[in-house]
């Protein structure tokens, strides 16, 4: 019975590297690139939320890093506080040190800035429950961008109260990150809001969403010179549904994906789900000028060069070479694809530099 299991682990890997050799291939001679890289007087802006980062996947780091390294700066989520414990340790370090190890990946051309500690460990301490908090990171190329200095910030809902907060601890499951920066060569300067919506109950999902108006507005109206606001992150909610109503009130508020983008994957089938959680809102009448609206995509991330565990094989009835790849990028990566963008660096006509 051991050989027959044995026999079967051989088959099985000999069968999922040949697989993989004839996707690389492929992806030589045939299919689409997955991405390009940001030409000169242009940077590419991301969102990816890396599923569980700081979970026990000698995998993942790496192959985000593969995935980032087109970038040059992405809003990431779900950073995990693992590790955390109520009895002696509240911040968790899992998941920062899966993000410093996907930047040593990268090169030292890489900083990255990180959230504050997550608000509700409080509570979390009571119920045992510190390690389900999350961080958000902007990590972002030294020498194309940087970090407005002591611009980032966790939305403080205290300063910030909802008349109509019912049913709800706080206004958002895990509150908003927002930090400004400028690009070292052109004009550009912008703010990236960042959210990983409530996955559950349904009702604080739709809440949240409604509320994003709120931060938007504040964040926007902060500063007479800085027009280029864009909010984006894993919503946990298709872009058609009724509660973005009062977001895309604003005047000319738009996203960049269109209605057949998808951007979640399935656990077990190897395919694409039908949902489109995650985008990047913009305001047409700042950012228009700024965006390369052709450049908008959903990453094809699952094409890029990887690396798995030898002894980890598609189940069987996943039959083609791109659901393969597809099925080992959600389980050593992401649910999650990247959206992105290029922007032009010298195209801004909102002050920049005016204080």
């Amino acid at each position: 019975m051991n050989s027959e299991i044995h026999l079967d682990k051989i088959v099985c890997s000999f069968f999922l590297c040949l697989v993989l050799l004839t996707v690389s291939y492929t992806v030589g001679k045939g299919f689409e690139q997955a991405i390009i890289p940001a030409a000169k007087h242009q940077v590419r802006i991301g969102s990816f939320n890396i599923e569980k980062l700081g979970k026990d996947d000698p995998c993942q780091a790496k192959n985000a890093a593969e995935i980032l390294k087109n970038y040059d700066i992405v809003a990431i989520q779900e950073i995990m506080n693992t590790s955390a414990t109520a009895a002696n340790n509240q911040r968790g370090d899992k998941g920062i040190k899966a993000l410093k190890q996907i930047l040593t990946y990268l090169n030292a051309d890489w900083d990255f800035v990180l959230s504050p500690e997550p608000n509700g460990t409080e509570k979390a301490e009571i119920t045992g429950r510190l390690n389900t908090f999350e961080y958000y990171a902007f990590i972002f190329r030294k020498s194309k961008i940087d970090l407005v200095p002591s611009s980032a910030f966790l939305w403080d809902e205290d300063a910030d109260p909802i008349p109509d907060l019912e049913d709800q601890e706080r206004q958002f499951d895990r509150e908003p990150f927002i930090a400004s920066f400028r690009v070292r060569d052109g004009r550009l300067d912008f703010t990236l809001i960042t959210i990983h919506a409530a996955s559950r109950p349904a009702k604080w999902r739709r809440d949240e969403i409604k509320r994003l108006r709120l931060v938007y507005e504040k964040v926007q109206d902060s500063d007479p010179y800085q027009d280029d606001v864009f909010l984006l992150g894993d919503f946990n909610t298709s872009v058609d549904k009724k509660e973005w109503e009062p977001l895309k009130g604003l005047p000319t508020m738009k996203h960049i994906l269109t209605s057949s983008d998808k951007t979640t994957i399935y656990k077990a089938k190897g395919k694409l789900s039908k949902n489109q959680y995650d985008t990047i809102w913009h305001q047409g009448f700042a950012s228009d000028e700024d965006i390369i609206i052709e450049t908008a995509q959903v990453h094809p991330a699952w094409k890029e060069n990887f690396v798995w565990p030898a002894d980890i094989c598609p189940p069987v009835e996943i039959s083609t070479r791109e659901n393969k790849r597809i099925w080992l990028y959600r389980r050593h990566v992401s649910d999650h694809l990247p959206v992105t963008v290029i922007l032009h660096t010298d195209k801004d006509t909102d002050n920049f530099g005016t204080t």
